[in-house]
């Protein structure tokens, strides 16, 4: 009875005491999801910009050559949370002279490379090097009554840039990039521009696998 006495106001504490806040049950879920990024070893890339010309004969401002079309295709491997690498090919759709409208320059490149990612809450910023082969082509066409014969060749090139990338959809992430192509030497039996440098802003969708 004496033991009964002396615990009878300790349970009568507990029974009103206000409980520490649990989450209901069915907001659990949504928190862990909140929590977890899901990481996938692999990526498909694909992507879209301006490859915009800049510098020397082939940028220059009156007898140069205009801005075209850039489309980009990649594949990833991630090493780790900081580092992947991959393969990754462009084709700029066309490239008009400023002076003579129906000499159009296109180009291919083929380019293994290496990105530096650095985390940051939901997005992701990063740093990409590439270096591998460039390809353009000039198709025939005629200026002032004389015509002119298709021309093209290769060269070595690098291209380097930097971008962010936000969770777009499930696996799926956008980004945005800007990146600089140099290319060494176009030229050609006919064309000769030399050094190629072009500024490429675009966007691009990545998923993950």
């Amino acid at each position: 009875m004496f033991v009964c006495a002396l615990l009878a106001p300790v349970c009568a504490r507990a029974q009103y005491e206000t409980p520490p806040y649990q989450p209901p049950v069915e907001e659990a879920p949504k928190e862990m999801i909140k929590q977890v990024r899901r990481v996938y070893p692999y990526s498909g890339i694909i992507g879209a910009g301006a490859s915009l010309p800049f510098g020397g004969h082939w940028g220059d401002t009156g007898a140069g050559f205009k801005y075209s079309p850039d489309f980009t295709f990649a594949g990833a491997k991630r090493v780790d949370d900081t580092l992947s690498y991959g393969l990754e090919t462009s084709y700029s759709s066309g490239h008009r002279n400023k002076t003579v409208r129906d000499m159009r320059v296109r180009i291919f490149s083929f380019t293994p490379f290496l990105r530096v990612a650095s985390p940051g809450g939901e997005k992701t910023w990063f740093g990409i090097l590439g270096a591998g082969v460039y390809h353009w082509n000039r198709a025939s066409y005629s200026a002032a009554g004389e015509g002119f014969g298709s021309d093209s060749g290769s060269s070595l090139g690098i291209n380097m840039g930097g971008g962010v990338v936000y969770p777009f959809w499930d696996a799926c992430q956008l980004g945005f990039e800007l990146r600089w192509h140099h290319i060494f030497n176009v030229q050609g039996d006919q064309l000769d521009v030399g050094l190629v440098n072009n500024i490429v802003p675009s966007a691009f969708l990545a998923y993950g696998f």
